[in-house]
C-alpha cells in the first residue's frame, strides 16, 4: 500500500485515486486523522457486512426486497434477457 503524505488537503479526489490503484493508499496529513483508501473487494465487503450494523440491515431489507419480487438478481436478470 502506498502511503501518501497531504501537507494541503485541497487535493484532486481524482489524483489520489489514480495514486491509489488497485492496492489501496494511506493517506497522512499533519493534524488530520490519517485515512485509507481501499478498493471494493470480496473481502473487504465482509469485513464491513461483518462489523457494520447498519449495512447488515440495509442488506437484509434489500434481500426482503428481492423475495418479494421488487428486484431481479444478476442470474435472473441474464436468464429473462436470453
Amino acid at each position: 500500500m502506498t502511503v501518501k503524505h497531504l501537507k494541503n488537503l485541497k487535493v484532486s479526489l481524482a489524483d489520489l485515486l489514480k495514486t491509489a490503484g488497485p492496492e489501496g493508499i494511506l493517506l497522512e496529513c499533519p493534524g488530520e486523522a490519517n485515512l485509507a483508501v481501499l478498493p471494493l473487494n470480496d473481502d473487504l465487503i465482509d469485513y464491513l457486512l461483518e462489523r457494520n450494523p447498519r449495512f447488515q440491515k440495509d442488506c437484509q431489507r434489500i434481500r426482503q426486497r428481492l423475495r418479494r419480487g421488487q428486484f431481479h438478481t444478476h442470474e435472473e436478470v441474464k436468464k429473462l434477457l436470453e
